[in-house]
């Protein structure tokens, strides 16, 4: 019996003593709260990422119900509407933005839109988590919100030395390619400079936020034939001439510091300057040859991400410029020395073809104002985050 007692406490006392194994279980233990740690780090990041998404869907819907004051002034309901409107078409980690009308505010004595992007239990869409549901988390609240104000402007500095028509309402028998006001084509501008204040016209037959992105072929015009919707006429700064100044303020301008502004009159550049305009745009596509059109996000990247999703690849080029329109009851086709902008916009150069200018519209918020201080006689207005 005394063998077997010393046998079996010898025993245990070299079990005992021996630590082999003691680092496979201190592994496992470790493995255990390493992999917490990075499904935690999947959830955090997943969820940076649905923020970064949901502050950008309140971005652009601010700025979207911001332009709409721009184009109606005092009309909440249209601001509201093309604040909810953009918001739709986006996502937030895979599910539609849904923005109501209580989460957009307006303020039409600051020209403001302020837009909420609401993801929570109470709205039953808030979202969802991984791994963190192994600690009972299966979802967060998820809360952003930006503001967006038509600012007014001194003017504009830099448009290129080329006009369009601004859009008008096709006729029911006229012919879409040109402006035929005896078969019922019809425009009615933005704003009416002749009155005193000025006023809007909520009926405006001009372009708007839903064109951002549109694809436009910009043509010389021809000395014959009805004024076509993208035909661009040649204009002439004031104390500049010449087909060297015209190709510089293609490729940037001349005088930065000038300034124009709606319902200024200017001069017709004479001439055929169709040579010029192509070289300036030649010119101006080297300053930025990898810039492209994301017809996913509706902004420019770098051609190699024209396919990305990933909106911090969107970037700003010199390949946008204002462009001024004019009025095509009165425009330069009419023969006229001089004509009026009845507007500005912004477009992106996205290549040329043979002697056309392949284009994209987008909108009022390519346009820079003039320096701090400057006045203008008109209210022309751009966008701008404030908050």
């Amino acid at each position: 019996m005394k063998d077997l007692v010393k046998h079996v406490l010898s025993s245990l006392r070299w079990r005992w003593a021996d630590q082999r194994g003691a680092a496979m279980m201190i592994a496992a233990g470790s493995m255990v709260a390493l992999v917490s740690a990075i499904a935690l780090a999947v959830d955090v990041g997943m969820l940076t990422v649905a923020r970064t998404e949901s502050q950008q869907v309140a971005d652009g819907a601010a700025l979207a119900g911001a332009g709409a004051l721009i184009l109606s002034p005092d009309n909440i309901a249209f601001a509201t509407a093309e604040a909810i409107n953009f918001s739709s078409r986006n996502d937030i980690r895979g599910s539609t933005a849904v923005v109501l009308p209580q989460d957009v505010t307006v303020d039409v004595n600051l020209d403001r839109v302020t837009v909420r992007v609401v993801r929570t239990q109470a709205r039953g869409n808030p979202v969802g988590t991984f791994f963190a549901r192994i600690f009972g988390v299966n979802a967060v609240n998820l809360v952003t919100d930006a503001t967006a104000q038509a600012s007014p402007a001194g003017g504009i500095n830099c448009p290129l030395p080329i006009a369009l028509p601004d859009r008008w309402l096709e006729g029911p028998g006229s012919d879409p390619r040109s402006f035929e006001p005896q078969d019922g084509d019809s425009y009615v501008p933005w704003m009416n400079t002749s009155t005193d204040p000025v006023t809007y016209n909520d009926n405006y037959t001009g372009y708007s936020s839903a064109d951002v992105g549109t694809q436009i072929t910009l043509k010389s015009n021809t000395a014959n034939g009805d004024m076509q919707p993208f035909w661009y006429y040649p204009w002439r700064p004031p104390n500049q001439a010449g087909a060297d100044d015209y190709r510089t303020n293609v490729r940037s301008c001349v005088d930065p510091t000038a300034e124009y502004s709606v319902n200024q009159s200017v001069a017709v550049e004479p001439g055929n300057m169709a040579g010029p305009t192509m070289q300036g745009f030649r010119d101006l596509m080297d300053l930025d040859p990898h810039a492209t059109w994301n017809s996913q996000m509706n902004c420019i990247t770098d051609a190699s991400e024209a396919l990305s999703t990933n909106a911090s690849y969107c970037r700003s080029s010199p390949r946008v410029r204002p462009i001024p329109l004019f009025d095509p009851r009165y425009g330069p086709e009419t023969a006229a020395e001089t004509f009026k902008f009845t507007n500005f916009a912004g477009i992106f150069v996205e290549e040329i073809k043979g002697k056309d200018v392949i284009a994209r519209w987008i909108g009022y918020t390519a346009l820079r104002p003039a320096a701090p201080g400057t006045t203008s006689t008109t209210p022309f207005k751009v966008l701008q985050l404030v908050e």
